[in-house]
């Protein structure tokens, strides 16, 4: 889905990490050894428990993860907020509120990072900078951005949004 700046999706998402099976053809395919996790966007990657919902506000957001979490959460269970890394709420700041860091996607979310192979020539020397859950700071991220799309060709993954990726801390009871 294409971003126009402005929209948050919260979600509660599966953990992908370190002795999950497929963990070890996964590392080689994206040539990320280094991961100990992968937090993103992408379904594939760190698959979604029950939908993406858009939100507007850090008032809903509460709301809304308060229904989320009615269900019960097992280890490597998250909540995951994504926002438009360069819109109008990029820069959220809250104490419930963790920056994992920064994902790149096309319009379909699918993570030209974490999810379309190793990126070699200008791109390598930026995937070896992800951070141990496979994302980007905004740096380097919105480096990739610029280089994508001559680096794989104009290949449609290559035309990305870069989102900021959020950890909603559970509210303590």
């Amino acid at each position: 889905m294409a971003s126009d700046g402005s929209e948050m999706w919260l979600s509660q998402r599966k953990l992908f990490r370190t002795g999950d099976p497929g963990w070890n053809s996964y590392v080689q395919f994206a040539g990320l050894s280094h991961l100990q996790e992968v937090r993103s966007l992408d379904l594939a990657c760190n698959p979604c428990l029950d939908g993406n919902y858009p939100i507007n506000t850090l008032e809903e957001l509460w709301e809304r993860e308060n229904r989320l979490l009615l269900r019960p959460r097992t280890s490597g269970d998250y909540c995951l907020l994504f926002t438009d890394a360069f819109g109008t709420n990029g820069g959220l700041a809250h104490s419930r509120l963790t920056l994992l860091g920064h994902d790149l996607s096309d319009e379909t979310w699918t993570s030209s990072l974490l999810n379309c192979g190793r990126w070699q020539g200008a791109l390598e020397p930026i995937a070896r900078r992800t951070g141990e859950n496979g994302l980007l700071k905004l740096e380097d991220a919105k480096l990739a951005q610029a280089l994508l799309p001559e680096a794989w060709d104009g290949d449609p993954h290559s035309y990305v949004t870069v989102w900021a990726l959020f950890e909603v801390v559970p509210r303590e009871s």
